[in-house]
């Protein structure tokens, strides 16, 4: 009786750290998903434009490290602060014309943001400003 009670909780032990290491929900005090802030929507032309040059690598099914940066998948799900950020840092990549990367480039030539496209998101980032 002992050993099936021992096994017993031994075997809910484990389940329930499993339950722990694998849980899908964001820990508390995460800043991936912070809701401080009301977050704004994409407009129309930014999401058009995220569609065609960024989601094949920033969005849930895309690139690892991309998404870790901007996913935008999420984007409604962060604040306006982390909005605003990630608005003015995809200012700065598209200016400087690190994003998109040259491989993603060579490989979607008529995909390419032109300078309206850059001109563009860039007034949408500073628009964001509080």
């Amino acid at each position: 009786m002992k050993k099936i009670a021992l096994i017993t909780l031994l075997s809910l032990s484990v389940l329930f750290s499993i339950g722990l290491v694998f849980n899908p929900h964001k820990a508390i005090g995460s800043k991936e998903t912070r809701n401080a802030g009301k977050s704004m929507p994409l407009p129309d032309s930014v999401l058009q434009f995220v569609k065609k040059t960024c989601m094949d690598c920033h969005a849930d099914d895309g690139n690892f490290m991309a998404k870790g940066k901007v996913n935008f998948s999420v984007w409604d799900k962060y604040d306006s602060e982390k909005q605003q950020d990630k608005a003015k840092q995809i200012c700065k990549e598209l200016t400087k014309k690190s994003m998109p990367t040259g491989k993603w480039r060579k490989n979607n030539p008529d995909k390419l943001p032109t300078q309206a496209d850059i001109d563009m998101m860039c007034r949408w980032a500073n628009n964001l400003q509080n």
